[in-house]
């Protein structure tokens, strides 16, 4: 459903997306197109009966929810009540009772002050949620009627989660309180009766708050921003499946835009990769949630913008982005108020911290330190089971002869990364000789889900990394899968002493006096020319999997490269022909092809249609380039040879 100015919208973007429609309702008859034109008063007048059969549709659920937030905010109420009136009281009972002398008593005497001061407080306060939540029930969508149940439910949640850890740690206290010798006494008596009354009262605001968390958001809601805006794109599935609402500006561009060099051909793979992934949104009720755990020491997503763009691409897959400074919280992140049943598959991804850096303050753990604690929730989520995208960055660690601990959840599938040495490349220019730390690398041939969503497509790898193979015991079954690795030639070895080049610059690198050089004794290379059982190509992203007697397969997907999914990475773009492209489709395209698999959605792994708006040619197979070039020096002068003994033969 397309509601819009359609005066505003350029002739051309709205055929390609009518074409795109078409050809998906020949596909799949079940698919509708309708639009209403809101710069006609007739056009605003279906767009409100629009509305209002939105609103009608999930009735019985607006219905249902807005009667449970009445009866949680009754329950705030009288939880306020409560306090106010029967424990702050109370407490102030307790603290009269209670004997002054020595520092026991009058320490016992300032807690139940406070505690009874912190009381009214909190009775204060979830009162004015109450407040707050009854206001948003009354909000509606122009003059229709729509409860904002959604921030009436955040508004109560946000006030008797708080409520109840304080009510949690009273009745801890007034227990230790009566039970010690040394406070025993009138005061003790007094504050017995208090301890059964505050934990009833706790479990039943647990009980609220347990249902307000399980309480889903409302698809309608979620949209009703863009509903209000009076232009809308929207993908609307049957009732009870959902509602998704597409970005206008994407789907028809201006046409300044359209003039700088966006074709048809452009038009109709945005068009098709909008539509075609917010239905696949809809109709998988399952989305993955992907936690991206580092070992930086705070979170700093929401001031850094360095996932900004793969976050928007997410969402637009129905995808939530989370994230988790494990250095900073220990216990993983509270996923209940995007997924309150636990239905949700959850994707671990990891991002090594810089092992060589110092503390960023005096006392503040350093690199290595942060590289071990990141260790041991990879290690504690891998022998729980999880599903791991795990990524990782050069490290000083196996230099002291030490493994790497954020690369330790390998070792269940067989795989071990070398770290210590990452990969580099030897190119002579006539500036003179590069040493290359990031290498641009065309995935491997193969048949599996993941193969194919990046075929064809270029990957910028940054500082790679090699991954080995590695024994496993006897009673467990891995399938290995490499998709991306480096050709062994001679130019190309594992360096020992990359520190330098690492803490440089790159803008400052071209004038190192000396770059890396391949030292036999501690470096590591793989000639061409080696027996055939040595490894001839040097592979730095392998996707496994492992089975176990009794236990689900577990999958993990390792990329030798710590920053190939961030946004200056995958959203550089180049020009061709006047059109903008992305330099490096590949990667966006197997970051999501690897959530989809680590969350054993094999169906919904598939190369989107704006990769492919610029054909790529991939790099021709060194062997085939080699026969190749013999062909050309020998094989056309012997083809000219052998023209013309045919010639003198024929002629005699």
């Amino acid at each position: 459903m397309i509601a819009a100015d359609l005066r505003t919208i350029d002739r051309r973007a709205r055929e390609r997306v009518t074409d795109v429609v078409d050809e998906m309702r020949r596909a799949q008859g079940r698919i509708g197109y309708a639009s209403i034109d809101t710069g006609s008063v007739s056009g605003m007048a279906s767009y409100k009966a629009f509305l209002k059969d939105l609103v009608q549709r999930d009735e019985g659920l607006i219905r249902d929810q807005t009667a449970a937030i009445g009866l949680a905010a009754g329950a705030a109420t009288s939880l306020s009540g409560f306090l106010t009136d029967s424990l702050s009281p109370a407490l102030l009972r307790v603290r009269e009772q209670t004997a002054p002398s020595g520092e026991i008593g009058q320490t016992n005497r300032a807690y139940f002050e406070q505690s009874a001061a912190a009381a009214r407080l909190a009775a204060r306060d979830l009162a004015a949620a109450s407040g707050r939540a009854g206001d948003a029930l009354k909000t509606r969508l122009g003059d229709i009627p729509l409860p904002s149940t959604d921030r009436a439910a955040a508004a109560l949640v946000e006030t008797i989660a708080p409520v109840i850890d304080q009510l949690a740690a009273l009745a801890r206290e007034l227990r230790r309180f009566t039970e010690a010798e040394a406070t025993a006494g009138p005061g003790a008596e007094e504050a017995k009766p208090l301890i059964a009354a505050v934990e009833q009262r706790r479990d039943q605001a647990s009980v609220v708050l347990d249902s307000l968390r399980r309480m889903k958001r409302l698809d309608l809601l979620r949209i009703v921003d863009v509903l209000r805006s009076g232009s809308a794109a929207l993908v609307i599935g049957p009732p009870g499946v959902g509602i998704n609402a597409i970005d206008l500006a994407a789907l028809f561009p201006r046409g300044s835009a359209l003039e700088i060099g966006v074709g048809g051909s452009d038009l109709s793979r945005r068009a098709e990769e909008l539509l075609s992934t917010s239905i696949a949104a809809l109709i998988n009720p399952s989305r993955p949630i992907v936690v991206v755990v580092h070992g930086e020491p705070r979170a700093y997503f929401d001031q850094i913008p360095m996932f900004e763009r793969l976050s928007a691409r997410l969402r637009l897959r129905g995808i939530d982005l989370v994230e988790w400074a494990a250095v900073a919280d220990q216990a993983p992140p509270k996923l209940a108020t995007i997924d309150p049943d636990g239905s949700r598959p959850v994707v671990y991804v990891s991002m090594a911290p810089d092992s060589t850096a110092q503390g960023v303050t005096r006392g503040a753990p350093a690199g290595a330190q942060r590289a071990a604690r990141l260790g041991q929730v990879l290690t504690s989520l891998a022998d729980s089971g999880a599903n791991l995208l795990v990524s990782m960055n050069p490290s000083i660690i196996p230099g002291y002869g030490e493994q790497d601990p954020t690369t330790a959840p390998l070792a269940r599938f067989g795989l071990a990364a070398e770290t210590g040495r990452p990969l580099l490349r030897e190119r002579v220019t006539a500036q003179g000789r590069v040493i290359e730390t990031d290498q641009m690398l065309m995935p491997d041939r193969g048949d599996t889900p993941l193969a194919g969503a990046v075929r064809n497509l270029p990957t910028f790898v940054p500082w790679p990394i090699a991954l080995f193979e590695r024994p496993v015991e006897e009673k467990v079954r891995i399938t290995r899968t490499t998709l991306y690795s480096i050709q062994a030639t001679a130019d190309v070895w594992a360096e020992s002493q990359w520190l330098r080049l690492w803490q440089t610059p790159r803008e400052q690198r071209s004038i190192l006096p000396e770059g890396p050089q391949f030292d036999e004794g501690r470096d590591g290379r793989w000639p061409e020319g080696q027996p055939t059982k040595t490894p001839q190509r040097w592979a730095v992203s392998v996707a496994a999997e492992r089975f176990e007697l009794g236990a689900k397969p577990q999958r993990l997907i390792a990329v030798g490269s710590n920053a190939w999914f961030m946004d200056q990475v995958t959203h550089q773009q180049l020009a061709v022909d006047g059109r903008a492209a992305a330099a490096n489709p590949g990667n966006l395209e197997l970051f999501e092809a690897a959530v989809y698999w680590l969350a054993n959605q094999d169906a919904l792994i598939a190369q989107s249609p704006s990769a492919r708006i610029v054909p790529m040619i991939g790099n021709i197979d060194e062997t085939l380039l080699s026969r190749l070039r013999l062909a050309v020096v020998i094989g056309m002068p012997m083809l000219v040879l052998l023209a013309g003994l045919s010639y003198r033969l024929v002629r005699g």
